[in-house]
């Protein structure tokens, strides 16, 4: 039988991919680049393909069950919520992301809408369109406006992401506190974050920014309950993943007043709809899932995709590999033959 040698790419992602190709072929393998929308190219790729590199594409396990073969698909991107995990270890299917993409720009990101809050930028776009800034676009009087110094920030998640956001906010002088149950209590001392329970957070925070994944535990973590538990001075930031939050509830909040404001670069359906009232609401930035983008991490996240993707045809792993369960079920099946 010859030897499975076969990496797929999507065909959507293949301008990107395509200046890596000749990893793949130096190490003995072949890229095929498929249209994931033609079923009947995707069943014959899958039916063959030892490996695939791909975006924010979708896998199911109908997918892994046409695919006796595969052994990774490896995404570009940090997430992988659009892959049905455990369909994949189900199956043996290692599932890889490339985790140290656009860390700084995210982090600088958040920063920046962090400081849009703060100095109530949302607001001047909405009160401006198209005329004169006016200071009475900005200032309300009767509003508490402190000083950024001394405040805190909450961080939701303290992976590598939001690790740099905490080192970024030590030269404004703020306090940095964050839940993460996964995170070992050294480390957070390290970047001089306070490890909290989650209603502490949600309660203290004066900017609670989202750095979680998008699990089932993690949908709509933001709800009407976690809302009300905020101040009405603070601020949400969110450039995570938009299904952590529940929009219908946070639009009332901001609404009535139970928040200050928030600022978006991830929304529940993307791209919204001209109608989300997110929109068009004076207390709300949004940016259109930019946080990650540069150049060098545009150029990193496919290289990365496809030298994981070599390993595996080499007789080894992704580097982080997100389904680290599937490695028992793998070393069973071994076993067993």
């Amino acid at each position: 039988m010859p030897r499975q040698n076969t990496v797929f790419v999507p065909l959507a992602h293949q301008a990107r991919f395509k200046p890596h190709f000749n990893l793949v072929e130096s190490a003995g393998g072949q890229i095929e680049v498929v249209d994931l929308g033609n079923a009947d190219a995707r069943k014959s790729v899958l039916s063959r393909a030892v490996a695939g590199a791909v975006g924010l594409d979708q896998f199911d396990a109908a997918d892994f069950g046409l695919a006796p073969h595969l052994k990774a698909i490896i995404t570009c991107t940090t997430g992988v919520d659009p892959i049905d995990i455990a369909a994949a270890t189900s199956h043996g299917v290692m599932i890889g992301n490339t985790p140290d993409l656009c860390i700084e720009e995210v982090a600088d990101h958040t920063m920046m809408l962090l400081l849009a809050c703060y100095r109530r930028i949302p607001r001047l776009i909405t009160n401006s369109q198209g005329k004169a800034p006016h200071r009475d676009h900005v200032i309300t009087p009767s509003e508490t406006w402190p000083r950024l110094r001394g405040q805190t920030v909450g961080l939701l998640g303290l992976g590598n992401i939001a690790q740099a956001v905490a080192l970024r906010c030590i030269p404004f002088g703020l306090h940095v506190i964050a839940h993460d149950p996964f995170v070992a209590p050294d480390l957070a001392n390290r970047l001089n974050v306070e490890l909290v329970e989650l209603n502490h957070l949600l309660k203290t925070s004066d900017y609670l920014s989202l750095h979680a994944p998008l699990t089932p535990s993690t949908h709509h973590l933001i709800n009407h309950a976690a809302l009300e538990q905020m101040q009405p001075s603070a601020f949400l930031i969110n450039a995570s993943r938009g299904p952590l939050i529940d929009e219908r509830s946070l639009v009332k909040a901001l609404e009535t007043g139970q928040i200050a404001g928030a600022a978006l670069d991830v929304l529940e359906v993307e791209p919204p709809e001209n109608d989300n009232p997110l929109l068009a609401l004076p207390n709300t930035l949004v940016t259109p899932h930019t946080a990650g983008y540069s150049s060098e991490a545009s150029a990193w996240g496919p290289e990365s995709a496809i030298r994981d993707a070599v390993a595996v045809l080499n007789g080894g792993r992704p580097r982080s590999i997100q389904n680290p369960e599937v490695l028992g079920h793998l070393e069973s099946i071994s076993t067993e033959g």
